[in-house]
């Protein structure tokens, strides 16, 4: 079985960073929350009709990974062989060409992956580098272990840093210590976010609902709460090789982790912020369709990446792969189960749900019961390697008319416009009354 980073490296991609896209003004189809789950209404009403919404934009933010290389040892890693490794590790130009191509390109906002990027020395040099390039919204993705200091913290949102999602497992030291491998990591993650909330940047939340938590996640999800998280997202575990496999403790069946998941939305449900649940179908969340952010979803989440735009990316410098990225965006375009939808966003969307499409096919795989399924065309199905483990028996077909718009229910698609600042710290050179970036949505 291949990973996901393998299977986006290995598959054909696209776009040269000039292409223009023109702006559109559409309507969405559906209110937010209109028949989300519902069994009830036509087909000419779920995703159809014209209520006067704004249609929700692709997003602006792009994913930079600056390496492999980390601090913690998560058993549910995918990279846990990588981790001490440089490889593929871009240097500090090759990131800043990369950030002045998608900054042609019309990103506005960026998020610095890994690994752990606090990592990196030239980090806030990086930030730095973003912020002066006009990026709105400069983000990274963190355990917490290196931002637990208060100087360091202070250093990355004084470069420009305004955004951080914090990677967080559990609901108390041993818990959280365990999956992280590292002791004493749960104080430092609260600490790390005390600091970066104190400094005045964003703080969200992530965690990866997996075997070892997800009894816990009622009790998570409340923490999260309770430290001001502005945003959830629970990550469902997806088996592959890197992660332990079939073998890993890290193990849960989509049935058990959208109990839990169920059960902590019903618990929280009067008190929580914008919440997402990542990779898992959404027959197993009937009745919470609205949380639920899988590959068709996620480039339109202000929050997430834009799926092509993170292909484009990954070797962003190269004018080959550009135009390799850009070549599959239109192939896979021809393959969509939702053309119309995508033909509303105009060449971009085309190009991104495109690649979506080619990725999908990668590394999903559609049960036959789905092809039943009112939802079959907005999902994106099981992961291969889950269906190794635990096979397509739960799969179970949600009757009704097709849903055509993949959005038409998710509430973080509407959350925020893509490219608005989520976040003015004092120490950051960052000004609510900056001059609106070019959207390539727009």
């Amino acid at each position: 079985m291949i990973s996901s980073e393998q299977a986006e490296q290995a598959m054909p991609s696209a776009l040269s960073s000039a292409v223009s896209v023109d702006r559109v003004d559409l309507r969405t189809r559906g209110d937010l929350g209109a028949d989300c789950g519902s069994d009830s209404g036509s087909a000419s009403e779920i995703g159809v009709s014209d209520r006067g919404q704004l249609l929700p934009r692709l997003s602006e933010r792009v994913d930079i990974r600056l390496g492999y290389r980390c601090n913690a040892r998560c058993g549910f890693c995918y990279y846990k062989e990588s981790l001490t490794s440089t490889r593929d590790e871009p240097s500090t130009e090759q990131v800043k060409e990369r950030l002045r191509i998608m900054r042609r390109a019309g990103a506005s906002e960026v998020e610095f992956t890994g690994g752990e990027p606090t990592i990196r020395r030239d980090l806030p040099e990086l930030i730095a580098a973003a912020r002066g390039l006009g990026y709105r919204n400069i983000s990274m993705i963190s355990n917490g272990l290196r931002l637990a200091d208060r100087g360091y913290a202070e250093t990355v949102v004084a470069a420009g840093a305004n955004d951080v999602l914090f990677s967080l497992h559990g609901h108390e030291d041993a818990l959280h210590d365990r999956q992280t491998g590292v002791p004493g990591s749960f104080k430092k993650i609260l600490a790390a976010i005390g600091h970066i909330q104190a400094l005045g940047a964003r703080c969200r939340i992530s965690t990866t609902v997996n075997g070892e938590n997800v009894d816990r996640i009622t009790d998570i999800v409340g923490l999260e709460i309770d430290l001001g998280a502005a945003a959830i997202h629970l990550a469902v575990f997806s088996p592959v090789a890197e992660a332990g496999g079939g073998d890993s403790p890290s193990m849960v069946d989509y049935g058990s982790a959208a109990a839990a998941i169920k059960r902590a939305i019903d618990r929280h449900r009067d008190r929580l912020p914008p919440l997402s649940v990542k990779y898992i179908p959404f027959c197993f969340m009937r009745g919470y369709e609205q949380y639920v952010m899988n590959l068709y979803q996620q480039s339109f989440d202000p929050d997430d990446w834009n799926y092509f735009m993170s292909q484009v990316v990954r070797r962003g410098e190269r004018p080959l792969h550009r135009a390799i990225v850009h070549a599959a965006g239109l192939l896979g375009a021809l393959l969509l189960k939702h053309p119309g939808f995508a033909l509303r966003h105009g060449r971009r969307g085309i190009e991104t749900l495109g690649v979506t499409r080619l990725v999908e096919l990668l590394r999903k795989r559609r049960p036959k019961a789905c092809r039943r399924c009112r939802y079959d065309t907005v999902c994106d199905h099981v992961w291969k390697d889950y269906l190794a483990v635990f096979g397509d028996g739960a799969i179970v077909p949600v009757e009704g008319p097709k849903v055509q718009d993949p959005v038409w229910c998710y509430a973080l698609a509407r959350s925020r416009q893509p490219g608005s600042i989520v976040a003015a710290p004092v120490a950051s050179p960052i000004a609510p009354g900056e001059g609106r970036a070019t959207a390539f949505g727009a």
